[in-house]
């Protein structure tokens, strides 16, 4: 066995250690009653470790020569690792901890999937739907016994390489270890003998000095508070925690991306098949939507834009022109985002004419989501901070973004689905620290 395979080995066994102290941790996390403080300081020691085991598995995928990171894969799985780290803070200065907590798990599986080059992309893309059913169904229950698995195929490994070099060189003797069974009893009974020497070094102790035996005292009071029945349940619930975390991280080394690959060329070769609409009439119906947003411009841009310059039309209070209109725009931008999908998928683009088009109608998505934005800001302005105010201007931001990269795709051809995935982590991270003095 060379130099990397046995440093992959060794990270292998590190990483099944983890996963037991690890699951442990986690099942006891969520089966306690913990103040916030306690949550972050919680939360934040189990992803240091999650970030410690990807670093692990990243190593030993590197030693196996099985993968090898791009430029820009290295720059997505130091951003995660961050925006993960940052979580874990946002659970005690964020305002909505469950979110949080729910973005934190997610984050940990797509953290492994850029890390390990099991996405169906080379980076974040449109595929992100699969990609986090893989990581959270296909690989981890593919590989659920994997701990089982990993601890054969090494003992397998070792019993065929002893095999061989007993074969090839007869003089070759069996370890000691291998030829007498009796000197494991024998280092058995030598350290249960100085177990109790040592209990005895520590009666002596605390019979010579007061402090030292209520220290001892103290010690074993704590312990015997310990409940062993709910070690017991603790630990019978992390066994199949640890196997789907194990199964996460090791599936990764054990099955190559080569799944990943082929689901991402059937999904492209069906897409071609989806090309089914005739670009005029895609023409049309965008013509259609640009028309009546514009007369809706045209019509509304007094009450529509009055934010913008700190005033209120005469009939509504700030709470009143906040809440009128601003869910159904941004609805109306996720309409917008989703009529673009059904062009893109459907259409056969051969015309020009439709991805002009396709611009315009994220021009308009842009106007919409700033009117949304400045409804809500004058809002926040007059009457303070909520959770629900501070999702909503990051809703507005998210899609706002998002229509500008739609416009730089269109135009330029560049891929710009992983840059939004990033904008929208890091903002949502940032809007929670912003906002947090002024809750």
């Amino acid at each position: 066995m060379n130099t990397n395979l046995k440093r992959a080995e060794i990270l292998k066994f590190l990483c099944l250690g983890l996963s037991y102290a690890f699951s442990y941790a986690y099942v006891s996390m969520i089966s306690s009653s913990l103040t916030a403080v306690q949550t972050t300081i919680f939360v934040s020691c189990l992803s240091v470790a999650a970030i410690i085991w990807l670093e692990m598995t990243m190593a030993q995928k590197r030693f196996l020569g099985s993968f090898e990171t791009t430029s820009f894969q290295k720059i997505e799985v130091r951003f995660w690792e961050a925006i993960l780290l940052l979580l874990c803070l946002n659970t005690y200065f964020g305002q909505i901890p469950e979110l949080t907590l729910l973005f934190i798990h997610a984050v940990v599986v797509y953290m492994v999937l850029t890390g390990t080059g099991h996405m169906l992309s080379d980076r974040s893309s449109v595929f992100l739907p699969f990609d986090l059913v893989n990581g959270f169904c296909r690989l981890p229950f593919i590989s659920f016994f994997a701990r089982f698995l990993s601890v054969h195929d090494t003992i397998k490994a070792r019993r065929e390489n002893a095999v061989g070099k007993s074969s090839g060189d007869p003089d070759v003797q069996p370890s000691s270890e291998e030829k007498e069974p009796v000197h494991v009893i024998a280092i058995i009974v030598v350290l249960l003998f100085i177990l109790v020497i040592f209990g005895i070094a520590l009666n002596n102790l605390a019979l010579a000095d007061a402090r030292f035996s209520e220290a001892l005292f103290s010690i074993d009071s704590f312990l015997s508070n310990i409940s062993v029945s709910e070690i017991t349940i603790k630990i019978f619930f992390s066994i199949p925690v640890g196997a789907y975390l194990f199964g996460l991280f090791q599936g990764c080394v054990r099955n190559t991306s080569s799944k990943e690959k082929e689901y991402s060329e059937l999904l492209i070769d069906n897409s071609r098949k989806l090309h089914i609409m005739p670009d005029y009439l895609f023409c049309g119906v965008l013509s259609v939507f640009l028309l009546v947003y514009l007369i809706f411009f045209i019509s509304q841009g007094e009450y529509m834009f009055s934010a913008f310059a700190g005033r209120l039309p005469e009939e509504f209070t700030a709470s009143e022109y906040a809440v009128s209109g601003f869910h159904e725009l941004i609805n109306v931008v996720l309409i917008n985002f989703l009529l673009l999908s059904l062009v893109r998928l459907f259409g056969k683009h051969k015309k020009k004419l439709l991805n002009i088009l396709s611009i315009a109608l994220m021009a308009e998505s842009m106007v919409f989501s700033t009117i949304s934005a400045s409804k809500i800001i004058l809002y926040m302005t007059r009457f303070g901070y909520t959770s629900s105010r501070t999702m909503g201007l990051w809703g507005t931001a998210v899609v706002f973004c998002g229509s500008i990269l739609a416009i730089v795709h269109l135009a330029y051809k560049k891929r710009t689905f992983a840059p939004w995935l990033m904008f929208s982590a890091g903002s949502y991270v940032l809007m929670n620290f912003i906002c947090f003095p002024f809750i």
